[in-house]
């Protein structure tokens, strides 16, 4: 007896198991480097031209084997964010958004972060800034701190926090020795001193500070 000659039904669930486990072993690699969001492996093996019924079968699986869960990947994401980045809440939402974590997901974890964890980070990073800006005026210095936190993703709350811990106090003394380098350093760039002046006043120094530095120069 001959053997029966496969029907093009059972060919094409063949090819289909096929590629399924074709496309599986794709994802398998795709996961092997770091946790993924379901988003990523969609938009992954879309790339790779598996057609759509292979893409959900392979997903199915992923989740169906706690390999894609896009509660576990936040979670890490943003554990992984806190300890080794300075990015704030706004920013690790948005880079939560950009990898395809659902929005109710997202906004239950971030509610869950802890405040005091990102005073914490907040006011290491504050740190660092006024070390940064520690040759600007005081006024600037405490501007420039407020817009990287700010940039960083920190909220106002957190930001008034973080730089109330720094406990930062204007020097008249430093701010004088500032303005007097920051004056060596520019006035041959203005032809007059009501530029001069206009120029210091908007780097964060005052004006009566401005004028007894430039009456210093004058009478030397």
């Amino acid at each position: 007896m001959k053997d029966e000659e496969l029907t093009d039904v059972q060919i094409k669930e063949i090819k289909n198991r096929e590629n399924i486990n074709k496309a599986y072993g794709d994802a398998a690699n795709y996961l092997s480097y770091q946790l993924r969001t379901k988003k990523e492996m969609k938009d992954y093996l879309f790339k790779k031209e598996y057609d759509y019924p292979t893409i959900d079968a392979v997903l199915k699986k992923l989740m169906d084997l706690n390999y894609l869960d896009d509660e576990s990947y936040a979670n890490s994401f943003i554990n992984t964010q806190l300890n080794t980045t300075v990015n704030g809440p706004k920013i690790i939402e948005q880079k939560m958004i950009q990898k395809g974590v659902p929005s109710l997901i997202i906004q239950d974890k971030m509610d869950q972060i802890d405040e005091d964890r990102l005073i914490e980070n907040a006011t290491n990073f504050a740190e660092k800034q006024a070390r940064k800006q520690r040759r600007a005026s005081f006024q600037q210095q405490m501007t420039k701190i407020k817009q990287s936190l700010y940039q960083k993703g920190y909220s106002g709350d957190v930001i008034n926090e973080a730089i109330s811990n720094l406990d930062l106090e204007k020097d008249d003394d430093t701010e004088l020795d500032n303005l007097r380098k920051m004056v060596g350093k520019v006035s041959r760039r203005y032809d007059n001193q009501s530029k001069l002046i206009t120029y210091l006043m908007g780097k964060g120094y005052r004006y009566d500070d401005i004028k007894q530095v430039l009456n210093e120069n004058e009478n030397d």
